[in-house]
């Protein structure tokens, strides 16, 4: 999209007053900036953007959207708003109101990426798809996500996240989707909405309107209760929804396999729960009457970011890398997931703080680590967290419970304790950043999952 000063004035509603301007791109970073960009000034908790105009015109910068009171920058055209974040939001409306497809919003508590990918990979059998990049879900990369979308995209798939109440109402006038998926609603970013209650309320704010809604059957009451938001709602699970498959497995490689509409899919992926993922995005393919061949063979052929149930082989270690996100819910899948795979070999699991659970931490960490326990795990290591909530059992674990105050300190100690054929789950939030173990395990740098 070619953005001229006349199409960032209609944006932001400021009157045109200037002879044509075109802008190379929009931009909130100084580091990354083109020459003839127009950048906006946001501030956060621990930076301002109006403390960067000038770098921002050294780096090429031409306009810059500012507050309003913000003194004149020679070589920038300012333009002055009340809310830089708000005035973002308005550009990438605009931009998203020149995407001529579908454009779909990804909302609930887990799986919103797994769901997000599946989209971007059934909606690519027909349109030019713009999605967006790893899990950039907030308020300032729900606008960053549409502006990055090159021009020749004709379809959106834009994941929205949300850790405080009214993120979620603030995000979407921005995208405007046309198709609304909402994965599930549990204990979540508790420290935000102190209730389930609360998480559900947030996640519905994204239906509000909605053409067509398509969401999950976590609780039984998401489905009634989203249409009292959207206009048209279809639940879609592994059961007791409007949309279900003919059929579903797992297998001991940990990866399932369902049937819908007479296509068998083998997901690329762990978890059972990944197929209930594949059913809302297999619902996409029914109302935009996409291809099913070609859907279902995207679908076998999907790929995730790194650190969402990634499966790293390392010589006879089989390793899942499940630490990107974590809570009670999402534990409790990779705990299925280790049950299905384990058969005969060794099983070591790695669990690390679940983080934004508020007040009922404690508990929700006792309750998972009641899980675990139950797992029977040949070794169960734990960091954070986990280190108090599976002290009651110690006795009963005895040699099998390894534990250690962070990732880093748990590294050497697990690779002492391994055989090395074992399978080795790591689960946790990601501040715990568990995939600094994987060096002692791979012999291999991973810091860049």
């Amino acid at each position: 999209m070619r953005w001229t000063d006349a199409l960032v004035r209609e944006a932001l509603g400021l009157p045109s007053v200037l002879p044509p301007v075109a802008y190379t791109q929009i931009s909130t970073d100084t580091r990354t900036m083109t020459k003839g960009a127009l950048f906006v000034a946001l501030k956060g908790d621990r930076f301002d953007g109006h403390d960067h105009l000038a770098a921002a015109r050294d780096a090429g910068a031409t306009g810059a959207v500012v507050r309003a009171g913000t003194p004149a920058r020679a070589g920038l055209l300012l333009y002055a708003v009340e809310d830089t974040l708000e005035a973002y939001g308005k550009l990438a409306r605009l931009r998203r109101r020149a995407i001529t497809g579908p454009v779909v919003a990804i909302g609930g508590a887990n799986g919103k990426t797994s769901t997000k990918e599946m989209c971007r990979a059934v909606l690519g059998t027909r349109y030019r798809v713009h999605a967006t990049p790893a899990n950039d879900n907030n308020l300032v990369g729900i606008p960053k996500s549409i502006l990055g979308a090159p021009e020749e995209t004709d379809a959106l798939v834009i994941e929205a996240g949300a850790s405080v109440r009214g993120e979620l109402a603030r995000a979407r006038p921005i995208i405007e989707p046309s198709v609304v998926i909402t994965t599930n609603v549990v204990l979540s970013h508790l420290d935000g909405f102190g209730t389930l209650e609360g998480v559900l309320e947030e996640e519905l704010d994204l239906l509000e309107g909605a053409p067509l809604a398509i969401v999950g059957t976590e609780p039984a009451a998401l489905g009634e209760r989203a249409r009292s938001r959207a206009k048209v709602v279809i639940t879609a699970g592994l059961a007791r929804a409007d949309r279900v498959p003919q059929s579903v497995s797992v297998d001991s490689t940990g990866r399932a396999t369902f049937v819908v509409d007479d296509q068998r899919i083998t997901l690329p992926l762990l978890g059972q729960h990944q197929a209930s993922n594949a059913m809302l995005a297999w619902t996409l393919v029914r109302e935009l009457g996409l291809d099913p061949g070609a859907s279902a063979e995207a679908l076998r052929t999907l790929r995730l970011p790194g650190g969402r149930g990634e499966l790293i082989e390392s010589g006879g270690l089989t390793i899942i890398n499940d630490a990107y996100n974590a809570n009670p819910a999402s534990f409790l899948a990779a705990i299925a997931i280790a049950r299905a795979m384990r058969g005969s070999r060794r099983l070591v699991f790695v669990a690390g703080t679940m983080r934004e659970l508020g007040e009922d931490a404690a508990r929700h960490h006792a309750a998972v680590a009641a899980a675990l326990v139950g797992l029977e795990p040949d070794l169960l290591a734990a960091v954070g967290e986990f280190v108090t909530a599976l002290a009651p059992y110690a006795e009963r674990l005895k040699g099998r419970l390894l534990t250690a105050p962070d990732a880093p300190a748990m590294g050497p100690l697990l690779k002492e304790r391994l055989h090395g054929d074992e399978l080795i789950v790591l689960k946790a939030s990601r501040g715990a950043a568990l995939e600094r173990i994987l060096p002692h395990l791979t012999g291999q740098d991973h810091s860049t999952h």
